[in-house]
């Protein structure tokens, strides 16, 4: 069975997942995939969380915020699609859903302006994970794109993300709420003591130690003004869950070309399973392919240099400056071989699933050249529906990055 390219595999996909450690390209990649989306016709957005926030260098904007910003720079290669971009803010996000939930103006500003939420929203462990697929579920309700490529956030756990529904869910359930809320929430006149007696209530009490008494009892405000919206919470994490864990959503793991990094992606991907997902693919990003010259080159190039250098007297001259190309050349030639081995490593532990390489892109080039070469070197061969690779606007010399098997930028 002949497996799927690239462009097959995230065509047809609502939702598109870059999972993988920190610093092996997923923002720039992800741009990419999204970028072909618009290309075959689709309304295509990336979500990026990466802090960095490389991926407005990448695409030609002045800068992302959080809300969909589209993208006219490229729009010669999506022609008949459209290309946004969205930089998480994980704030924002957490505000804007209060203010979607609590209709009235006082009780909402209230809610905003408490300490506690203000920590919450800000500073709790998971808020980052839980705002990205939040901010997810209300793009794929609005139904305003028709695919949808998710950045996932650089943690040290590449799953975090999604884990939080489930651990928002737990956070929020009945047992650990149950200590904050006011006897006025719970329509249970027995807890009004042990809420407000610090004697009495053990979270409080500790709450009280750490922060101070008036944190502890913006602590209990804060439950009481929550306690109708705790069942939306729980709601919504359930459905983010089911949206992640969806058939027709692709996770895509990325990984760089040496193997301490390939470890960390066959990890990922036996984690994906553990949460009942299952990695579609995998890209192995910034992998240099070795340059082979034909028999004879060394030499014609000694003689070329030579004449071009003024004639014989220069041949000693011009053979040592070739054969410093040379030893640079046979260098390269021995990383490449070493990426190769690692892409075929990861193949076969792949297998049948498909395994795809990015190239690597000459250093100093910009982030949009580095973009626009991994395009090249992902989808050059993509089927009918994608713009004509002569849509892609001209690249100067200072910035050539043609072909793959070039050094690495840090725009990747």
């Amino acid at each position: 069975m002949k497996q799927p390219d690239l462009a097959q595999l995230i065509d047809d996909a609502p939702l598109t997942v870059c999972l993988g450690p920190g610093g092996v390209g997923k923002t720039t990649l992800a741009a990419v995939l999204a970028l072909r989306q618009a290309a075959a016709g689709q309304r295509a957005l990336v979500l990026t969380i990466d802090p960095a926030r490389r991926l407005a260098d990448a695409l030609g904007v002045a800068g992302l915020t959080n809300d969909p910003a589209p993208v006219t720079s490229l729009a010669k290669m999506h022609p008949d699609g459209t290309l946004s971009a969205l930089m998480l803010d994980p704030t924002a996000t957490f505000d804007h859903l209060i203010g979607m939930l609590v209709v009235d103006p006082e009780r909402r500003a209230t809610l905003l302006g408490n300490r506690f939420y203000q920590h919450l929203s800000r500073s709790l462990a998971g808020t980052l994970e839980y705002m990205a697929v939040e901010r997810l579920h209300a793009l794929v309700k609005g139904a305003q794109f028709d695919r949808i490529v998710l950045d996932t956030p650089p943690t040290t756990n590449a799953l975090d993300f999604l884990e939080t529904p489930d651990r928002v869910a737990l956070f929020f359930s009945d047992r650990v709420v149950r200590w904050f809320m006011p006897a006025s929430a719970r329509g249970d006149g027995r807890w009004t003591s042990r809420l407000f007696n610090r004697a009495g209530s053990t979270a409080l009490l500790l709450v009280g130690r750490v922060a101070g008494e008036e944190f502890a009892q913006e602590t209990a405000a804060f439950f009481g003004a929550f306690a109708d919206l705790l069942s939306s919470f729980r709601l919504r994490g359930v459905e983010i869950g089911k949206l992640l864990r969806d058939r027709q959503t692709v996770f895509l793991v990325v990984c760089a070309p040496d193997h301490n990094r390939l470890a960390e992606a066959m990890a990922i991907d036996q984690r994906l399973r553990e949460a009942g997902c299952r990695a579609a693919g995998f890209i192995v990003n910034r992998v240099d392919q070795a340059f082979v010259p034909e028999p004879g080159e060394l030499e014609h190039a000694v003689e070329r240099a030579t004449a071009l250098l003024g004639g014989a007297g220069e041949r000693a001259r011009a053979r040592a400056f070739v054969e410093r190309l040379e030893s640079v050349r046979r260098a390269h030639e021995s990383a490449a071989a070493q990426h190769a081995l690692v892409v075929d490593e990861l193949r076969a532990y792949a297998k049948p699933r498909p395994v795809f390489t990015a190239p690597l892109v000459p250093a100093g080039q910009s982030a949009r050249a580095a973009l626009l070469a991994l395009y090249l070197g992902l989808f050059a061969d993509a089927a009918d529906g994608a713009a004509p690779i002569e849509a892609i606007e001209p690249v100067p010399a200072t910035e050539w990055f043609a072909r793959p098997g070039r050094r690495v930028t840090d725009a990747q």
